[in-house]
């Protein structure tokens, strides 16, 4: 397998005013986030909201550009490619968003939308560019009359049909998908994931795949990210993730996943306490006010990421409360 996508200490800093004449403070929103991506695999990116999810999501689409770290995409650094390199770069990677409605303009009929990214890069004919917007609706499942209708006209699920057909069109060789099956009844969501699937097999695309629902992540993702506070705590493989948690933010995420099976169903962990504000996080461990295991030292020394049982792990105390 080829690698299509490394990030190396990916950060993303904002500015924040604190008030009239008090000065800006910064919010570290990314703080040094790395991996690698395969062509053909899913990886999944976990956390609660404000852990810096979407914010990773505009990094990878190059919406906005990093405040430190190097993102390279096909053997390319994003951080230092030229105006035409980026304008090629954004091909290659395309994303489906949360709500396929607002993502979609209301006044453009699905058939024009499908064809613009044709429009913008390549040079097809009106001619082609309709044979491959007809050939990538069947692909999603969209009947062909559906080509001169309007957004309003279609449900949650086929508005998310329309979405990831748009993203399709270029064969872009990474798909970031930030959260696409929440607004979406459940028995849709099964339909919308098996179709990310189906495609992945057929083009061979990479996901990156942002979701709150573990249940989801366990049906789609080949490897798990889990972030807290803009910082991966723990990054491996899905079936070692889900079997074996060994940090205990990982732990207690899990274990609130519901289950219809007893034999399934976790231990509950509580986690207390709020998420602090990226304003100002607090020393050492970002999770040690809310972990049950924390000792003095995850008070006072932030822990990297270190190879503890074939995942990345960033945990003082991970060997002691996993024995």
């Amino acid at each position: 397998m080829s690698t299509v996508l490394q990030a190396r200490e990916l950060a993303r800093y904002y500015p924040v005013s604190r008030g009239f004449l008090k000065g800006y403070a910064q919010v570290r929103a990314l703080n040094g986030v790395s991996f690698e991506l395969d062509a053909g695999r899913t990886l999944a990116v976990v956390g609660e909201s404000g852990c810096g999810k979407s914010t990773l999501a505009r990094q990878l689409t190059l919406i906005e550009p990093p405040s430190a770290g190097s993102l390279i995409l096909d053997g390319v650094d994003a951080t230092t490619a030229s105006r035409q390199e980026l304008a090629g770069m954004r091909t290659k990677v395309q994303m489906v968003f949360q709500n396929p409605y607002a993502s979609l303009n209301p006044r453009q009929k699905i058939g024009d939308q499908l064809a613009e990214p044709l429009v913008i890069n390549t040079g097809l004919s009106r001619p082609e560019r309709i044979e491959k917007v007809r050939a990538m609706m069947s692909k999603v499942g969209l009947r062909p009359e559906f080509f001169y209708r309007y957004p309003h006209m279609f449900s949650g699920g086929q508005r998310q049909r329309i979405a990831i057909a748009r993203a399709m069109m270029l064969n872009p060789r990474i798909v970031i998908a930030d959260e696409p099956t929440s607004a979406l009844d459940v028995s849709i969501q099964a339909q919308v994931l098996n179709l990310f699937m189906d495609l992945q097999e057929e083009f061979n695309t990479a996901y990156v795949f942002i979701s709150h629902n573990l249940a989801v992540v366990e049906h789609v993702a080949d490897d798990v990210l889990v972030m807290y506070l803009g910082r991966a705590v723990e990054m491996g493989s899905k079936e070692l993730i889900y079997t074996r948690p060994l940090h205990p933010y990982t732990q207690a995420l899990l274990s609130a996943t519901p289950s219809i099976h007893a034999s399934e169903r976790r231990v509950k962990i509580p986690i207390r306490g709020e998420l602090p504000s990226p304003m100002n996080p607090p020393e050492g461990c970002a999770f040690h006010k809310r972990c049950p295991h924390a000792a003095e030292r995850c008070r006072s020394e932030v822990p990297e990421l270190r190879e503890l049982d074939g995942r990345q792990l960033a945990c003082h105390r991970a060997e002691e409360i996993n024995v």
